[in-house]
């Protein structure tokens, strides 16, 4: 009873579902009748569905599906528990879809979603898409009646996974890619390998032909080249380690043969070429004397046969220097180098057997001239003998076209020689009856001394009445000129050939009347008569008048040259080690730069050093002394940049520095065939080459340095290049030397104008007589026209007047003379570089004392040219070059 009465009571308190259910249908018809314009909801109606679509769009048509879905379930009185959480579900999952509808098609969110819309950007936009989706997995979380976000955290790590899946196969993806590149690759590497192997077999096999070893190893290597039908990686390694293996017993092989090869390129060559060139140059070097006739048309030939020796000597010297450079890298090469190498021997011996027939002509000829030379002196014997007679003359005359014609007639010595003995006894036959002619012309009319007479008395040119007066003038300014230098003690030669004082009284003025003073008239006359004699005797060049013809002197009394070659490989490992410590040391100081090159000259190697772009140029320049400490040496010059190059230059001193031989140097190419007036051998540069200076275009030399540095040295081989191109007649020496142990040596020679002037105080003397020299050749240079030394003498000889030669004043140590007389000294040297030039006069002064008092403004201002040894201090090399680099 009181069960019952309770559940009337709880009925009672429910609301009436049926109600409710009609209420919730009745506002979902009428917002379908809203939504729909067909029907009529009058203006309410028409104001909401405006509202609606106008503010949220497309969601004003999801509005009355819950009203009739729960008005429906209440009509049939079923009340789900769930249906509050069902709605709310429901209402999410349409906000988040609005929200995407906004982020994706604003429009049809109406006009909250397109402002909203305007009010995202950017990030912005992503974190919508992130709230919607999260908004929309909510609702149908709350449908479900699962906890809110399972559904999005679910979603989330299913992306994970795939996403992690995705990964891990494009990663083992590449991995295989990687490792199957790697494979190919390998595999090509190995197969380029084969390859360059089989190509070094092949030029193995063209030098070695019945090698059989060689042949079954290219088959093996073909064959592994061939490979299988399926590559593996088990084939890969084992044509690796094949390939190793043959590459070891391909380069033992190669380096047995390049030994082999080694020894073959040292019997290169002709043996004692240089003994044979020396043999052949001293039978060609004598010239003939006579101008005319067949001895003109030997000289022709001898020069020819001259200069085809000097073109074969160099042809022979550039196969030697191929060889050799060939036999430095001829152990290290490969078989393909090595079978270029043996191609080039087999060419080179070619050469040298043309070289070696060229030579036996070339002997030939060079001793049938030392027979023409006793043939022609029986000629010119006959001449003397029997003067102008007609078949003489006929013999001549077609002796000199024949030579003319070429050097095959040089071979006929022997029909000449019995030719000119048949004549010779028909001469000595006719002589007898000549001389009774000759007596019967004396005895008769006197016929041939009127022709001697007429003959005299036409001999001189018909020009010389013309230039009279001005020969006149410009012989006695010769004789005055040389009187007065006594100061010069001018040399004449004497019965042997060499050179002898014209006066040594030291009663005698030495400057003569360039001092003010005057000179007796019977020493003056001496003077002039003794400078005729001096003059005409250095004129007739080669003349018989008591002594031997001039001539230059011969390489053969130079001593030969050491032969202290260095071992190439010593010398390799030496640069190799050098250059490893230099790119030690630049990395040390982290320097971008490695050595690119060496190149090795007589005392220094230069390494070039190329930089790493953007590199500084002034941190390779600060590290000499660290350079000098890492390869424990003196010092190294850094030259940054190297002129022309692209690259920094370090100049390391060698351990074992090359000895350069003055013959060395006077039988090179550049020096005998050079065109400079005045050519001065100055060494050997870094590239290996001979440097050959012109003395006249400098025109003036100033060489200072430390005690001991090489100033001497540089001297006597100055006057040692200039001895080995001029005749005493041709130039002519004034040397100072106070410290009389460095010129004196050259007392005697007969291109000494004086003996070697060693007391300071006479010095300035002497020099101011030079001054007055080159004055008084100023003069006569006027006198005819002539402005400079060359138009000198081709004037003078046209006019038959003595040709001037060229002065070179030697001073040996200008500190000495400035010490004793500074004003006269500097006055002289000055006035002298300043107009000698044009006079052919040009000074080389040399000093150890390389300071302001001594090398004074003026003289450097007017000695251009200077040459800097070794020096103890910046400050020495700023006085000598104005710089650094001494």
């Amino acid at each position: 009873m009181v069960g019952r009465t309770k559940r009337k009571r709880g009925r009672s308190r429910q609301p009436d579902l049926e109600a409710v259910g009609l209420v919730l249908v009745a506002i979902g018809i009428f917002s379908l009748a809203v939504l729909t314009p067909a029907f009529p909801t009058g203006v309410l109606g028409e104001y909401l569905r405006e509202a609606g679509l106008t503010h949220i769009g497309w969601v004003t048509y999801s509005l009355p599906w819950p009203f009739l879905v729960l008005g429906v379930m209440f009509l049939f009185r079923f009340n789900p528990v769930s249906w509050p959480r069902i709605s709310t579900g429901y209402l999410f999952s349409i906000l988040g879809l609005w929200i995407v509808t906004v982020l994706v098609l604003p429009v049809n969110a109406g006009s909250w979603g397109i402002n909203l819309k305007a009010g995202l950007s950017g990030f912005g936009n992503l974190v919508g898409y992130l709230v919607g989706a999260l908004i929309i997995t909510i609702g149908i979380d709350l449908m479900m009646g699962w906890l809110p976000t399972h559904t999005f955290r679910t979603l989330l790590t299913r992306l994970f996974a795939l996403a992690s899946a995705i990964f891990r196969s494009a990663v083992a993806m590449r991995n295989l890619a990687k490792s199957r590149a790697e494979f190919y690759a390998d595999i090509a590497q190995l197969r380029s390998a084969l390859q360059d192997l089989d190509r070094d077999l092949l030029a193995l096999s063209k030098l070695f032909p019945g090698s059989s070893e060689l042949e079954r190893w290219r088959k093996e290597v073909n064959k592994t080249l061939a490979g299988p039908s399926k590559l593996t990686p088990e084939w890969l390694g084992e044509g690796q380690a094949d390939q190793k293996a043959w590459n070891k017993a391909v380069q033992a092989f190669t380096r047995d043969r390049a030994q082999d090869m080694y020894l073959q390129f040292q019997n290169e060559g002709m043996p004692d070429f240089e003994g044979w060139l020396r043999k052949c140059k001293t039978l060609l070097q004598e010239s003939f004397n006579d101008s005319s006739g067949p001895s003109a048309a030997l000289d022709a030939l001898r020069k020819a046969i001259a200069l085809d020796l000097t073109a074969l000597a160099e042809r022979y010297r550039g196969l030697s220097r191929e060889r050799d450079n060939i036999q430095t890298t001829v152990k290290k090469m490969s078989p393909r180098e090595l079978e270029r190498a043996s191609v080039q021997h087999g060419r080179r011996l070619e050469h040298y057997e043309k070289i070696a027939l060229d030579a036996a002509d070339i002997e030939i000829y060079a001793e049938s001239i030392s027979f023409w030379r006793s043939l022609v002196d029986a000629i010119v014997e006959l001449s003397h003998k029997f003067p102008g007679h007609s078949s003489l003359v006929k013999l001549e005359e077609h002796l000199s076209e024949e030579l003319r014609r070429g050097r095959k007639h040089l071979l006929q010595f022997e029909e000449v020689r019995g030719e000119l003995d048949r004549l010779e006894r028909s001469l000595r036959g006719e002589d007898t009856a000549e001389a009774n002619v000759k007596t019967s012309l004396e005895d008769g009319d006197g016929f041939l001394n009127e022709l001697f007479v007429a003959e005299d008395s036409v001999s001189s040119p018909n020009f010389a009445a013309d230039f009279e007066s001005l020969g006149d003038e410009v012989r006695s300014d010769e004789t005055r000129l040389v009187a007065p230098t006594s100061s010069f003690s001018e040399m004449r030669l004497d019965s042997n050939g060499r050179s002898a004082n014209v006066t040594d009284d030291p009663s005698i003025p030495l400057v003569g009347n360039s001092l003010g003073g005057s000179l007796p008239t019977e020493l003056e006359a001496s003077l002039s008569e003794q400078l005729t004699g001096s003059e005409a005797g250095l004129t007739a060049v080669g003349s018989d008048a008591g002594g031997l013809p001039i001539q230059l002197p011969g390489l053969d009394i130079l001593d030969p040259k050491d032969r202290t070659d260095h071992d190439p490989e010593q010398v390799a490992r030496e640069v190799e080690t050098r250059v490893n410590k230099i790119d030690a040391t630049l990395a040390n100081f982290n320097l971008q730069g490695r050595v690119v090159s060496s190149v090795r000259g007589p005392t220094v190697t230069r390494f070039e050093v190329e930089p790493a772009p953007g590199e500084k140029i002034s941190r390779f320049a600060n590290l000499s002394d660290d350079l000098a400490l890492a390869m424990a040496v003196g010092s190294v010059r850094i030259e940054a940049p190297i002129p022309g190059k692209s690259v920094i230059g370090l100049e390391v001193p060698n351990a074992n520095r090359d000895l350069i031989n003055f013959r060395e140097a006077a039988e090179i190419a550049s020096f005998r065939l050079s065109k400079a007036r005045l050519p001065l051998i100055l060494g050997k540069s870094i590239d290996g080459e001979m440097v050959v200076a012109d003395l006249s275009k400098m025109p003036h030399l100033l060489i200072a340095g430390s005690t001991g540095a090489g100033k001497s040295v540089a001297i006597n081989t100055l006057i040692g290049s200039l001895l080995y191109k001029f005749l005493p007649t041709e130039l002519r020496f004034l040397m100072i030397d106070p410290k009389m142990v460095e010129l004196t040596p050259y007392d005697g020679i007969p291109h000494q104008l004086r003996p070697v002037v060693t007391n300071p105080n006479d010095a300035a003397d002497v020099l101011l007589g030079a001054v007055t020299h080159m004055e008084r050749r100023y003069k006569m240079m006027s006198k005819i026209g002539a402005k400079n030394l060359d138009q000198y003498n081709e004037k003078a000889r046209n006019l038959d007047l003595p040709e001037m030669p060229f002065i070179v004043i030697v001073i040996d140590e200008l500190a000495d003379l400035m010490i004793t007389s500074p004003k006269e000294v500097e006055s002289a040297i000055m006035r002298l570089a300043q107009m000698a030039r044009a006079t052919g006069m040009h000074l080389v002064l040399a000093t150890q004392r390389p300071s302001v008092d001594i090398l004074t403004s003026l003289i450097k201002v007017n000695v251009p040219a200077r040459m800097a040894f070794a020096v103890s201090s910046g400050h020495d090399s700023r006085t000598i070059l104005d710089s650094l680099g001494a």
